[in-house]
Parts: structure tokens; C-alpha cells; sequence
């Protein structure tokens, strides 16, 4: 097999990922799943709602949730307000109300790619957190692995 034969097979086993900060967990998402980091994110309150409902942002011309991902998860959960930096996420089903959706973060997401060759092992006895679909640990850090699906279930039977 030639060389570059032999690392287009290697690329192809490999998934660009996010690490994503928020106040007390760290996310790791598949890159596909993300639309767009914004920062200096304006957001627009919305009165008498849910806690893991922050608002609603303004992106390219379309009107788009704010979701405190750690709300759903623990319920009542105040945002840091000097926090202005958000990840647009595509969603998984087109038909869906709405074909975008926001999490707040709170720093930048780190790039990491998994190949086949890595280590991803779920961290045996930690809690569950609603919208997760476990804890992994990858290079000595632990990470949600979130049911983007689940949620975006949620999220179109409660907006």
C-alpha cells in the first residue's frame, strides 16, 4: 500500500472534536456537530422561562435559542455574566422547528482529534447528568459525551 494510501485510511478513522468549557463541565462534541463559535454573543432575555433557557441570539439573519446546557442539567444555574461566548450547533434533524440552536461556553473550544489508536474509556462510577450520554476520560481529561439528539427533542417540545 503506498504512503498516501496508507494516510488517507489513517485520516479517515480519525473525528475532529471540541473540548467545550462550561461552568462545571466540559463537553466533547464531534466538530460536524458545530455551526460556529460567536463570541460577544448579545443576547435577547426572555421573561418567566426555564432556567436552561438564557434567551434568544441573533445569527446570520436568524433568530436562534441560548441554552445554559448545566440548566437542563441541574436545573436553577446563573450564567457568569462576563461570559459572552456561545456555540452555534447544527441540528441533527432537518425537519426540526429550528435548524440551529446555541450552548453558552465559557472559553474557547480546544481542538482534539480521536483516532481509532486513542483511548476514549467511560469514567466508571460518576453521576448521571441528564443530556449526557456518558463520561469519558481522553488525555487525562474527563469530558460529557452530550445526546445531541435527546436534547434537541427536548428543545423543540419546550420552545
Amino acid at each position: 500500500m503506498s504512503q498516501l494510501a496508507m494516510q488517507e485510511k489513517k485520516q479517515q478513522k480519525q473525528v475532529d472534536s471540541l473540548f467545550v468549557q462550561l461552568v462545571d463541565h466540559t463537553l466533547l462534541l464531534p466538530m460536524s456537530s458545530v455551526a460556529e463559535v460567536v463570541q460577544h454573543v448579545t443576547c435577547e432575555p426572555e421573561a418567566n422561562t426555564a432556567a436552561w433557557l438564557h434567551g434568544w441570539m441573533e445569527w446570520r439573519h436568524q433568530r436562534v435559542p441560548l441554552i445554559l446546557f448545566e440548566g437542563l442539567a441541574e436545573g436553577d444555574r446563573q450564567r457568569d455574566p462576563d461570559v459572552s461566548l456561545a456555540l452555534v450547533m447544527n441540528t441533527l434533524n432537518p425537519a426540526a422547528d429550528f435548524p440551529f440552536y446555541a450552548i453558552l461556553i465559557q472559553d474557547l473550544p480546544q481542538l482534539v482529534r480521536i483516532s481509532g489508536d486513542d483511548q476514549l474509556q467511560e469514567v466508571a462510577g460518576t453521576p448521571g447528568v441528564p443530556y449526557a450520554i456518558m463520561r469519558v476520560g481522553l488525555d487525562e481529561r474527563e469530558a460529557l459525551i452530550p445526546d445531541l439528539e435527546g436534547l434537541e427533542k427536548y428543545l423543540s417540545a419546550n420552545l
